[in-house]
Parts: structure tokens; sequence; C-alpha cells
């Protein structure tokens, strides 16, 4: 990763550092007593297993539901991004719009949240090949509280590379999907469309040229 990335994960560490969440009230089918005290607990000493459960949790198995997924928030995230989690980032994203982070977060930790988005966003389009692929992360930054114009534009403003082979395989995945809709989400409820169709025929079309993505190409000719 690079450091920007290992700076933002640091800082939003750092922002959510403190935070307790009363776990006293939780499913006791799906949950031990011993979970609910490794819980009550730092957060770097959970098992993965028990982070990974939380992590996917449906919001009514704990009652402070809110607050245990804004403790495990910063290491979630750090596996997520380094593709270590095992976990659909789509149901990730869904689990943090849920707990109010874009939403209800104080300032400091919606802009620390933003900010681990956004390195991991370059990193993944400064990589190739990179896992999680850049569909994977648009597909998570789309329910986030910046536009995805946002994050063409960031795509835009990459030198050739990297940038270019990462926006090959983004058209591939999605192009024969168009003139249809092209929607993301875990319940597939956001519609990126417009936005993706102007940015695959405007912006990305450079980087298919210099990648020699015909394939792809070829395919814009009859859209």
């Amino acid at each position: 990763m690079t450091a920007d990335l290992e700076a933002a994960l640091g800082r939003l560490e750092d922002v959510l550092d403190g935070v307790e969440a009363n776990v006293d009230d939780f499913c006791g089918f799906c949950y031990s007593e011993a979970d609910a005290k490794a819980l009550a607990g730092p957060v770097d000493r959970f098992p993965q297993s028990l982070l990974t459960s939380v992590a996917m949790e449906v919001p009514d198995h704990f009652d402070d539901y809110a607050n245990l997924y804004r403790k495990v928030t910063p290491r979630v995230m750090a596996l997520m991004v380094r593709d270590e989690l095992h976990v659909d980032e789509n149901l990730i994203a869904k689990r943090i719009a849920e707990v109010g982070c874009w939403s209800t977060w104080a300032d400091d930790e919606r802009d620390a949240m933003l900010s681990v988005c956004q390195a991991w966003w370059e990193d993944t389009l400064t990589t190739h090949p990179r896992q999680p692929e850049a569909h994977v992360v648009l597909g998570f930054l789309a329910t986030t509280s910046v536009p995805v114009t946002h994050w063409f534009e960031l795509w835009n403003a990459l030198p050739p590379g990297a940038a270019d082979l990462q926006a090959v395989d983004l058209c591939r995945r999605w192009v024969l999907q168009l003139p249809g809709d092209v929607k993301v989400g875990y319940s597939e409820d956001i519609d990126i469309t417009a936005d993706l169709r102007q940015w695959m025929f405007t912006d990305a079309r450079p980087r298919l040229v210099r990648a020699e993505a015909t394939d792809v190409l070829d395919i814009f000719e009859w859209i």
C-alpha cells in the first residue's frame, strides 16, 4: 500500500480510538459470553473470525450496534483495503451507512473515513493488478456522501500506466451492460449509469486507446 493509504488508516484509527460500546445485550444464539467479553476489550485483540462476524452482522444482534461498528471500523477498513477481510465489500458499505457514518458521525470521523476512501481509490488506480478491483472499490465509494463524479475526476488526474489498465478492466466489466442500467451497492440500488457512461465514452477513451483495448472500443461503436 502507498504511504498515503497507510497514513489515512492511521488517522482513522486515531480518530475512533476510545470508542466504547455496550455489549451486554447481544444475540445469545450467535454470540457467547466469551465473545461479548472480547468485544468489550481492545479491538486489536479480537480474533479475526469474531471481527469478520461482527463486520457482516445485521444491526439487531447488538443493542449498541452503532457504537460497536464504529469501534471496529478502523480494523475492518484496514483489512478490507488489503483484501484480507474476505467479506463482500458492498455489504461492508451497507453496514457502514446503516450505522450513520455518512449522516450522523462527527465531522472529524467522517472526514477520516473519506480520507481512507480517497487514498484507497488512488492506491487502487495506480496499481495493476490490484485486489479489490477498481469496479469493486467504486461500488463502495458510490455509497459515501461524495458524488460518483468526484471519483472519476480523481481518475482523470492520474498519469498513464496502471490507471489505463484499470480503466480497461472496468470498462470490460460494464460496457456490455450499456445502454442498460449499471447499478451498484449491496442491493444494487445506486444507479451510476449516466456518470459511468459519460466517463467511459469521453475521459476513459484515451486510456483505452493507449492500452490498445480494441475489443472495448469496438463495442463503443454500436452502443
